[in-house]
């Protein structure tokens, strides 16, 4: 099976709001890149797998390219974005065909030729056959045959792709072809892959754990909160084991939340922790923990996902024991639900315990992925039954008839009882408790539902008319 990472790379660029994120999305064939009429909403590398007409390629979306970065992130914007060109085995080059040739794009055809790698030059923003007339201004770029296209409208795009697809490496014998799976599936080569969401607040270093883990600076980091606004797939290979980190936006309060590109950011990261086997939960260790933080952690166990507790800038604390200390109590004073994640300290800058976050990742994601068989469990639970604390309403006791594991991610246990009001949420919580001391589910959450198993008398067939022998014998 051919890894992301040793795909053929499709790079579409070129300056900001000529629809390059809309044209991802079509290639893609889903709402992958946010789009946004509002400049400069891509900034990072937004790499992901694509196919089309049964060939496989890695597809990027960069930020705009600008004459005169002025900010540090739109001056970070364009370091990403000739990474990608860089890296690129076809450059897509993406013009807005309502307008004039500009000087930015002549700029930018200019360094295309310095690469020296094979460009697909797409006219975009040509609704009808009137504005597709413009396409001919674009031969004087030099750059080859202007393919009209409208993204937004899905025009034209079969003719440019056809043209990146002959650019492309011809595939090795004996590759398989696979079309990318949707969001919610799981494909063969995502099956080796654990797929690690990091989440958290603005600004407490998802952005820098990234980079230094890849020793590059593959996200863009800043002192300005929200700097990250899409959530990023990153491939990583750590002792021969697959992860893919999922890079996100942080995650404000809802009442601070005011624009609608930090909506669409915040929806991503939600959906990150959904499709996630694992979150890591970046936290400052400089302040403690806080209600965001308390808000997070719990929509992550609603969600059935796996998680550990990350606490960050630990290079910033003087008296680490202390502090560590500190922490141990105000989790159990502020948040006990979380008693059964765990959690470590970590410093991005010095690296100090950077790379034992594996060890942590490798334990809970195989804790999410753990069953107990049938038998085993109502044996267990059967070795409890003298311990249960005893629950009874109006003379009923209540009874656990038998239990089964139902699936994981969300890991779930069914308990037939027979009656589902004598079971209290405290009587529940002992049997996690017992769970959990038996077989670990260190960060997992478990979901405990309760059924009531009835006995049904057997169905009674239609009655029929007896004959008079019948009557007799009766």
């Amino acid at each position: 099976m051919t890894k992301l990472r040793r795909l053929p790379l499709v790079a579409i660029c070129g300056r900001p709001n000529v629809g390059k994120s809309t044209l991802f999305n079509r290639i893609t064939g889903r709402q992958s890149a946010i789009v946004h009429k509002e400049e400069g909403i891509t900034r990072d590398r937004f790499i992901v797998s694509a196919a089309w007409e049964g060939r496989r390629f890695r597809l990027v979306d960069t930020g705009g390219i600008v004459e005169n970065p002025l900010d540090p992130i739109t001056h970070k914007m364009q370091e990403q974005a000739r990474a990608a060109l860089e890296e690129a085995t076809v450059i897509l080059f993406v013009l807005d065909g309502q307008q004039e040739i500009t000087r930015v794009d002549e700029e930018v055809c200019s360094e295309l030729f310095r690469y020296g790698k094979p460009v697909v030059l797409a006219v975009n923003k040509l609704d009808n056959a009137k504005l597709e007339q413009n396409r001919t201004e674009f031969y004087s770029l030099g750059l080859g045959e202007p393919y009209a296209i409208s993204a937004s409208h899905n025009m034209g795009i079969d003719e440019l792709m056809a043209a990146v697809l002959e650019h492309l490496p011809a595939l090795p014998e004996g590759e398989a072809i696979e079309e990318p799976e949707g969001e919610g599936e799981a494909s063969a080569e995502e099956e080796i892959i654990t797929k690690v969401a990091v989440i958290g607040k603005p600004n407490v270093g998802k952005s820098s754990f990234i980079n230094a883990i890849l020793n590059e600076e593959r996200t863009i980091v800043t002192d300005i909160p929200g700097t990250t606004r899409d959530a990023l797939d990153i491939e990583f290979t750590w002792q021969d084991k697959e992860y893919l980190f999922i890079d996100t936006a942080g995650l404000r309060r809802k009442a601070g939340i005011t624009r609608e590109v930090e909506r669409y950011s915040v929806a991503r990261s939600l959906r990150s922790i959904r499709r996630a086997d694992v979150c890591l939960i970046m936290m400052d260790a400089t302040d403690g923990l806080s209600e965001q933080d308390k808000r997070i952690c719990e929509y992550v166990r609603q969600q059935g996902t796996a998680m550990i507790l990350v606490w960050t800038k630990w290079d910033l604390i003087e008296d680490k024991e202390a502090k560590f200390k500190s922490i141990a109590s105000e989790m159990e004073l502020k948040a006990p639900f979380l008693k059964y994640v765990p959690y470590v300290t970590i410093s991005n800058l010095t690296r100090q315990r950077l790379f034992s976050i594996f060890e942590y990742i490798d334990r809970v994601a195989g804790m999410a992925r753990f069953r107990v068989g049938t038998g085993e469990l109502n044996r267990f639970v059967e070795s409890l039954k003298q311990d249960l604390p005893t629950a009874m309403h109006k003379g009923k006791r209540a009874k656990i008839l038998y239990v089964t594991q139902a699936g994981v991610r969300p890991t779930t246990f069914v308990l037939f009882v027979n009656q589902k009001r004598l079971f209290h949420f405290s009587y529940l919580r002992y049997i996690e408790n017992q769970l959990r001391e038996k077989y670990g589910f260190d960060g997992v959450p478990l979901t405990l539902e309760v059924r009531e198993e009835k006995t049904e008398r057997p169905a009674r067939g239609p009655r029929t008319k007896r004959t008079e022998s019948e009557e007799e014998e009766a």
